[in-house]
């Protein structure tokens, strides 16, 4: 069970390391665009790795269970990125920056889940 957690986690991580690089690197974007842009790549990011992790790692768990899972890791990730070593300031916590694109991931993951492993 612990190595098909770690499994989980290490495709949540890739995602937001993937979904990290390009919020880094779209600053020059105009607003609607890059919001536009942003979720395309949380969509993206996520709908790769979780097409990879269900096609070639998937355990027999639920999908729910699954996506939950990859869910808390991702939170946990950003609470000690935006917690405790980001110094800037949070303004991008907000719905359209932070609360959809968290939806988009969820959604991705269970969506890949129930395409790939219809459980």
């Amino acid at each position: 069970m612990f190595v098909d957690t770690l499994i989980i986690f290490l495709h949540a991580l890739v995602a937001w390391v993937l979904v990290e690089v390009f919020v880094n690197n779209a600053y020059r974007l105009s607003r609607p665009q890059y919001v536009f842009f942003h979720y395309v790549s949380v969509v993206a990011a996520f709908a790769i790795a979780f097409f990879v992790y269900f096609q070639f790692f998937a355990a027999g768990w639920a999908v729910f269970f699954v996506t939950m899972t990859a869910l808390g890791f991702v939170l946990l990730l950003e609470i000690i990125v935006f917690g405790y070593l980001y110094s800037g300031d949070r303004w991008f916590l907000n719905f359209a920056d932070w609360i959809f694109p968290m939806f988009l991931a969820t959604s991705t993951i269970y969506l890949m889940g129930v395409l790939l492993a219809g459980r």
